[in-house]
């Protein structure tokens, strides 16, 4: 597992050091546009810890899906998530993301979706998010609607968001308790029926495409994706 976990980690490092390199990663605004096709981290604004997707499967009561965790570190590659769109409405690269949008969130490295379902979570109580699907398997039970207490029309990188459940109703929230081998040290990821401090999150870092323009004049290229300065 560790070394599949180094494997990913100098993917996602050398796809980030490729667009540099090339001139088209920037360092990007602290109120930048977050839109589709971004890759980016899930940040609780309560906990502080990560959402990030693991190859560890819920056992005992659980779904036997693989198991969503709340990570601290900066190191783990599994925190990745490419934001798309839900089947049947496209989702162009750089369009930015209204609120109350659906959008699905991809894992980068296991390419399974930020999933929830009925089950009951190990620590709290609450639904259990798992990660599940991939590039060919998705369904209802993996989109959520994305949404904020003010600011402007358009997901930005100042924004808390809250991500509520398409099918459940249940809200995204990173909570406090700590789950025992073999995933020692990581947190529950959890889905709540209500808005709590817990199911607020902040975009931490990723590699965001610049809003899409409508028309490209003829002769000039697609704008290129900015990288976040934390990443």
């Amino acid at each position: 597992m560790a070394g599949s976990r180094a494997l990913a980690a100098l993917v996602i490092a050398l796809f980030v050091a490729s667009a540099v390199d090339a001139g088209s990663a920037t360092p990007a605004k602290a109120d930048g546009a977050v839109t589709c096709g971004s890759v980016i981290t899930l940040k609780g604004s309560r906990v502080g810890s990560t959402v990030a997707c693991q190859e560890v499967a819920y056992g005992g009561q659980g779904s036997g899906q693989m198991a969503c965790t709340g990570v601290t570190g900066v190191s783990d590659p599994n925190r990745y998530f490419t934001i798309r769109g839900v089947e049947g409405k496209e989702c162009l690269q750089g369009e930015p993301i209204a609120k109350g949008a659906k959008v699905r969130l991809q894992n980068k490295v296991t390419g399974r979706w930020l999933h929830t379902h009925r089950v009951r979570s190990m620590l709290s109580g609450g639904q259990e998010v798992s990660c599940f699907g991939s590039e060919t398997e998705s369904d209802d039970s993996d989109v959520w609607k994305v949404t904020w207490s003010g600011g402007g029309k358009h997901w930005s990188t100042k924004d808390k968001v809250t991500l509520q459940h398409d099918v459940t109703g249940a809200y995204l929230a990173a909570m406090p308790g700590q789950y025992p081998n073999p995933l020692t040290g990581q947190k529950e990821i959890a889905g709540l029926r209500t808005k709590q401090s817990e199911t607020l999150f902040e975009v931490a870092e990723g590699i965001y495409f610049p809003q899409r323009e409508n028309k490209v004049p003829a002769g000039k290229k697609p704008t290129k994706p900015k990288v976040h300065s934390e990443l």
